[in-house]
């Protein structure tokens, strides 16, 4: 077996370990000085809003013996003969989300969503505090269109993004921690 050597020499390597030590202990402190002074930032969070589809036919899963759309309002169900015309044993199950569905963010900070809207012609959205209060009021976001809101997280907990059409699936949650 052939021993590769990346330093030929010890002073090389001494040299290689010093280097490496000097930037670990300026990443460390870099973190250290940031994290003393724990500014509150903006965060810009890209979204999106998407149905996500599956299909089998009942010759390989029978289909549910529950509709899923009985279940939630972001579940869709295309039974045999349904989803596809040519083809009768085919049935597809469907979800609506958002992406992601969780962020992590500091009290205090400002959180800026930028949301694409992949599938679905229209949807009522708002942001909740906390505390269920409106941070963002409802308003519509539809297919193929791009929109921007943002809200400050001032109290500790969970802030939620939520389409009242999909719920509970298309959802995102904030958890808002609290300030060091």
């Amino acid at each position: 077996m052939k021993l590769i050597t990346l330093c030929p020499t010890a002073r090389g390597m001494l040299h290689h370990v010093l280097a490496c030590a000097m930037l670990l202990a300026l990443l460390l402190s870099t973190g250290e000085i940031l994290s003393q002074t724990d500014i509150p930032t903006t965060h810009t969070i890209f979204i999106t809003g998407m149905e996500v589809k599956g299909a089998t036919t009942s010759g390989k899963l029978p289909p549910p013996s529950v509709n899923p759309n009985e279940l939630s309002n972001g579940y869709g169900f295309k039974a045999p003969g349904e989803a596809d015309k040519r083809d009768t044993t085919k049935w597809e199950v469907s979800s609506y989300i958002f992406t992601p569905g969780f962020v992590t963010v500091q009290q205090g900070n400002t959180v800026r969503l930028t949301s694409f809207i992949v599938n679905g012609d229209e949807h009522e959205v708002w942001i909740a505090d906390p505390d269920g209060k409106r941070v963002v009021a409802a308003t519509k976001w539809n297919r193929g269109r791009e929109y921007t809101v943002q809200f400050v997280a001032e109290k500790i907990g969970t802030y939620q993004l939520v389409c009242s059409e999909h719920a509970p699936t298309m959802i995102t949650t904030f958890l808002v921690l609290p300030r060091r």
